[in-house]
């Protein structure tokens, strides 16, 4: 195929991101957009000069047939959206999270699988340049601790202010980091999770303000991330991941650096590439080619993420430590 025909659902902030991205190849045709805003649907069409906006994303499907669908919706709205597309055999990119709660995501898991669709979540850190050094870095080391955070203010989304539509914080904005965590050193075997209210005052808001996440990889590895949004100004959190090996600390600072320190001194490797483009470009080249290799972060890789940052809300649920599959 010359050119991959894209539809969008989700007209929201997340999609001025891949908008942007997909603009800049010369591969790609907008054929539809649809968001329950129809002024919003209406915005992304005239942001990049074509696409027809449709009322219901069904209709949309079945009219502008789409070589691949973006879907950018609130975490509470998947499902029917990945089951239409699985349907029709049309790839999609899906947003993180994609679902708030494990039966419905392996119930597409599974779905996808059957279809034998190539998929991809977003998951852009992965196809970050400084990743891929970090990566490097580790080869032939012996990592004891991990300590990490995502600290910060609320985020603008109508929704992310309550656990019934966002998951909370460390679901919806930390799930970046601890599925960084499982693309560097694997998978986890069990997690526990305390989290606290008191500090963010806001009506219609029942999120835990900040929490503290102790997780322990299959080899042995154990991680501390916190998880906060209760954070005022433009205040510095040095929000990223700092990795303690035997002979190295790599210090990975949230989408800017990776800096590793050893006996001989210090060397930093800053940020070059743009992770989202890549993410944007990878996704169609699979598709093009179908080659699921080509995707750093498939739907059913992405289960496992999910699936460990809906643990730690169970942990503080519960009072408990969660063992994981």
């Amino acid at each position: 195929m010359d050119k991959l025909k894209v539809a969008m659902v989700g007209c929201g902030g997340i999609s001025n991101l891949h908008l942007n991205h997909l603009a800049s190849f010369d591969d790609v045709e907008f054929v539809g957009f649809m968001d329950i805003r129809s002024e919003k649907a209406l915005e992304k069409s005239t942001m990049v000069g074509g696409g027809k906006v449709y009322d219901d994303y069904v209709t949309m499907l079945d009219d502008a047939k789409p070589d691949v669908l973006y879907i950018c919706v609130p975490p509470d709205q998947h499902g029917f959206i990945e089951f239409e597309a699985i349907k029709r055999a049309i790839p999609f990119l899906v947003e993180k999270p994609m679902a708030l709660d494990m039966e419905l995501a392996y119930s597409i898991r599974d779905a996808v699988d059957k279809a034998g669709l190539v998929t991809a979540v977003g998951f852009q850190d992965r196809y970050l340049d400084i990743i891929t050094k970090t990566k490097e870095l580790l080869k032939g080391r012996t990592v004891g601790l991990v300590d990490g955070q995502w600290i910060g203010g609320i985020p603008n989304p109508y929704w992310w202010t309550l656990y019934s539509t966002s998951g909370g914080q460390i679901v919806e904005q930390n799930i970046h980091l601890f599925d960084m965590l499982r693309y560097l050193f694997g998978d986890p075997a069990r997690v526990y999770c305390a989290g606290a209210r008191g500090i963010v005052k806001r009506e219609g808001y029942d999120l835990h303000d900040y929490s503290s996440t102790i997780i322990t990889f299959k080899n042995n590895v154990i991680a501390t991330l916190f998880t906060g949004c209760y954070r005022q100004g433009k205040l510095s959190n040095n929000n990223g991941l700092n990795i303690l090996c035997v002979d190295a600390n790599i210090r990975y600072l949230l989408r800017e650096s990776v800096e590793i320190t050893t006996t001989d001194g210090s060397e930093m490797f800053i940020k070059e590439v743009n992770q989202g483009v890549t993410a944007d470009r990878a996704f169609l080249d699979a598709v093009k080619a179908n080659n699921p290799a080509l995707v750093k972060s498939p739907y059913a890789d992405a289960c496992k993420s999910l699936a460990l940052t809906l643990a730690c809300n169970e942990s503080i649920a519960t009072g408990k430590e969660i063992i994981l599959d």
